[in-house]
């Protein structure tokens, strides 16, 4: 899987809310992140796998299976089979595309900095739901990675419902 985000949205964050979700759940798993200079607002990469085999690879992800969206405006069309999206509107990117308004998730929830909305626990459970992971391992992976998590929780929890596929 190839996360797209601005720096500060929290797409590296959500990695490792995932790969740990998915150790807790017996997988192998990794997140590396890709990015140029340190500020927020700038483009950022983050590389996911998952898998029931020991991972050796430790590469970028040039054809990604799946694909996260935390802002449209950064992300280029490729050749991925499921898309999870950051958006109010039904966007179709892959052949199985998930979305939900995590942006709205997330100030319900106070998970703003600086006026930004802070994206890594609700698209976190988004992804979870669209690649199988389980709830309740990945609200363990939030409680395990953060101090306060539980505003994260709350939000990611609301996510893995509400997400919808087209």
């Amino acid at each position: 899987m190839v996360i797209y985000s601005r720096g500060g949205q929290g797409g590296v964050t959500a990695a490792r809310f995932l790969a740990t979700a998915a150790m807790l759940q017996g997988l192998y798993s990794q997140a590396i992140p890709q990015f140029g200079p340190e500020r927020r607002g700038s483009r950022v990469q983050t590389y996911l796998r998952i898998s029931d085999r020991q991972i050796r690879k430790r590469s970028p992800i040039k054809n990604p299976n799946y694909v996260a969206v935390f802002d449209r405006k950064i992300y280029s069309l490729d050749s991925a089979e499921i898309a999870v999206v950051n958006s109010k509107d039904r966007l179709k990117l892959a052949s199985r595309t998930f979305y939900l308004d995590a942006t709205a998730i997330a100030e319900k929830f106070g998970l703003m900095n600086s006026g930004w909305a802070i994206l890594s626990a609700p698209m976190s459970g988004a992804i979870a739901r669209a690649i199988g992971l389980d709830l309740e391992n990945l609200l363990k992976a939030i409680r395990y990675e953060l101090d306060e998590a539980e505003k994260s929780c709350l939000a990611a929890k609301e996510a893995y419902e509400v997400v919808e596929w087209i």
